[in-house]
């Protein structure tokens, strides 16, 4: 297995993003889903259960919690999604994996599919930078919005880029 960067992880999920055809947020993760013709499964289970991936015919599907909040299922679905795209990428795997260390990759993957670099630059010079109303357009939090445009260098930590 060749070893990637967080970066590279980020690029495949805003690639997925595109290729489903969305370009303003918020990103609705399950479309993503449903691009990628991953059916999902939403049943009530038990409260310490989220999602899981499941093999239905053959084809991969996803099993989700429908009694969680919605921001948790769309994590759940990302997280999932996230091991699909990890295992499309790789053209010499197969299924059951035979990694099963690829959770933190998935997250990084799922944190993307939430708020994609290329979405967030766009939206952030439509705004002005503004990070609070940003993060109310994409679903997260101030502080998710904040530190994403901080890693993306939009804003500084003494204040914003103003490059327009």
């Amino acid at each position: 297995m060749v070893l990637r960067s967080d970066k590279y992880y980020e690029q495949l999920a805003a690639k997925a993003v595109q290729e489903a055809g969305i370009a303003e947020p918020p990103v609705p993760i399950a479309a993503v889903a449903e691009h990628l013709g991953i059916p999902i499964v939403r049943m009530d289970l038990p409260p310490w259960f989220t999602g899981a991936l499941i093999y239905e015919d053959g084809m991969p599907a996803i099993l989700l919690n429908g009694s969680k909040d919605k921001h948790i299922q769309d994590a759940g679905i990302g997280h999932l999604v996230g091991h699909i795209l990890i295992l499309l990428d790789d053209p010499a795997a197969d299924y059951p994996r035979d990694r099963l260390d690829t959770h933190r990759e998935a997250d990084t993957i799922s944190a993307a599919l939430a708020v994609p670099d290329f979405m967030v630059a766009d939206q952030a010079a439509k705004w002005f930078n503004d990070y609070r109303y940003l993060a109310r357009l994409f679903g997260v939090s101030e502080k998710r919005m904040l530190d994403k445009m901080q890693g993306m260098g939009l804003i500084k930590s003494r204040g914003i880029v103003w490059d327009y």
